[in-house]
């Protein structure tokens, strides 16, 4: 059966109150895309999210697809391969975000101490570092904060690209836009002061 007719399957049988067959036609169609979410998984592990935690997050977009399909916007493994690529984009930026603002947060902390002549100017840092990463947060897009951060920990064009499984050419662009965004903003920034 094809996606398509094991969602429909699910439907009528939900539709006549036949709870089993429709989680039949369910279990048939995660079935068939687990080996998909588990490659994902592999491709965009990375040292902020484990593997597991990635198959976890491509199954919620799996679900996410099947609640969401409609048959008359297109085909059912275009959705789901989008819906599973987004989740686990999104668990990896998440995830990078956070643990930059910590490394962050523990290099600046280190150094405060109450015998530190620079304590003070330590905390404004810390806060000045803190605001900047609001504004990177709100400012960038998703995809745009994904390149850039890899970009930033010295991750070549290609190994960017191949990481989130776009195009050079879309990492380029990605980039080029944070670059200017940024720009714009810490110049407007600094213009203001």
């Amino acid at each position: 059966m094809t996606d398509e007719q094991l969602l429909a399957n699910a439907a009528n049988a939900e539709k006549s109150g036949m709870t089993a067959d429709k989680n039949k036609y369910t279990a048939l169609l995660i079935t068939k895309y687990m080996a998909l979410i588990k490659n994902r998984a592999k491709r965009f592990k990375s040292k902020y999210v484990e593997y597991e935690d990635l198959v976890s997050e491509g199954f919620l977009g799996l679900l996410n697809a099947i609640r969401s399909y409609d048959s008359e916007k297109g085909s059912f493994s275009a959705l789901a391969s989008t819906c599973i690529n987004n989740k686990m984009r999104s668990a990896i930026t998440k995830s990078f975000d956070s643990h930059l603002k910590m490394s962050l947060d523990e290099a600046l902390i280190e150094d405060i101490s109450d015998n530190n002549p620079y304590t003070e100017d330590l905390i404004i840092l810390k806060e000045q570092n803190n605001e900047m990463l609001k504004q990177v947060d709100e400012l960038l897009s998703p995809r745009e904060k994904e390149a850039f951060y890899l970009y930033l920990s010295a991750y070549s064009y290609n190994q960017i690209a191949e990481k989130l499984g776009i195009s050079v050419k879309s990492v380029d662009n990605a980039i080029t836009r944070a670059k200017t965004k940024l720009r714009d903003c810490f110049n407007s920034n600094n213009t203001e002061q």
